[in-house]
């Protein structure tokens, strides 16, 4: 005969104040009272017999009881939301639910399809658009590409590859305006990508005309995008120079939709990461979408860095031809 449980909703309440170190973050996550966590916490521990928090002054700090019975609830959990999105797809494994933001699907993972497609047949991929930081334990999500530094507790990040900005503009933005050294960008409509602020490292049109030695200039003007993908869409079409994601215009660059006029080109000290919660990352669906994405970030990390060093040798080959235009 199964042995006695105690009541769910008191798990639930321990698991999700474990996890915060926070009453006050769990009422939030459970849309319940601080009062009603707390309630249901202490009636788990008198059911258990033992203390699963020694409760500060600021702050819960879990005993070493608490630390145990923490990591086994939350498997527990995990394998109780498993068992929902199984349930959901028809009771089959070969579902996975990736998120990305959507320029990151647009400009990278969609290209590539085909292939996943041919290497996964029975893998059933279901893209999930979003911009802010996932949570594997509210959403229904079991793996996310984001841009950042990887350390994320209880997430494995895999890095894929860095990221590179440069001015780019449309051939004939760039012949039309007369565009033949730095400083002519000052008197240019300027396209401003906002997107990577979220992470901390804004894509500043200042930051590069200080590299590049052009001072005086006000580089705050002009139109802002909140979206990687579509700021690179306006430079294309003629509406000014953006400082462009590399790994997003690639492409562009290849079929020269766009071009990057001259350097410097700006190492932004970050990495788009593959993340899947430590707990799943054997599963064999999620370690199928793993091996595609890193077999295809290595193809492509190559031709990332060979865009960004012959962006880098402009400033060589202008300075030693006097900054005629190349």
């Amino acid at each position: 005969m199964p042995q006695s449980l105690p009541p769910l909703t008191a798990l639930r309440a321990f698991e999700a104040a474990a996890r915060l170190l926070s009453f006050t973050k769990a009422a939030r996550e459970l849309h319940v009272t601080p009062a009603a966590v707390s309630h249901q916490v202490r009636g788990l521990e008198r059911y258990l017999g033992v203390s699963l928090f020694r409760r500060g002054a600021r702050r819960l700090v879990l005993t070493e009881q608490g630390h145990l019975a923490a990591e086994q609830f939350r498997a527990g959990f995990e394998r109780l939301s498993r068992g929902v999105r199984l349930l959901r797809s028809g009771g089959g494994s070969d579902t996975v639910i990736l998120s990305t933001t959507t320029a990151f699907a647009t400009r990278w993972l969609v290209p590539r399809l085909g292939r996943f497609t041919r290497r996964c047949p029975g893998l059933d991929l279901r893209l999930r658009a979003g911009s802010q930081p996932v949570d594997f334990d509210r959403e229904e999500v079991d793996a996310a590409v984001r841009i950042g530094r990887g350390a994320v507790d209880g997430v494995l990040a895999i890095p894929m590859f860095g990221e590179f900005v440069a001015p780019v503009a449309s051939p004939a933005f760039i012949r039309q305006r007369g565009i033949r050294r730095p400083a002519d960008l000052a008197r240019v409509p300027l396209l401003h990508d906002e997107s990577m602020r979220r992470v901390g490292r804004p894509q500043g049109w200042t930051e590069w005309f200080r590299l590049a030695r052009v001072a005086g200039v006000d580089s705050a003007a002009g139109m802002q995008f909140d979206d990687g993908h579509v700021v690179l869409q306006a430079a294309a079409a003629g509406c000014g120079a953006a400082l462009g994601r590399l790994a997003y215009a690639i492409d562009d660059l290849r079929e020269r939709r766009l071009k990057i006029p001259f350097a410097p080109v700006i190492d932004m000290d970050l990495k788009y990461y593959l993340l899947i919660p430590e707990g799943r990352a054997t599963e064999p669906a999620i370690a199928a979408l793993r091996a595609w994405i890193e077999q295809e970030a290595a193809l492509f990390a190559p031709r990332l860095q060979a865009v960004v060093e012959a962006g880098r040798l402009l400033a060589t080959t202008k300075k030693s031809q006097g900054g005629k235009r190349t």
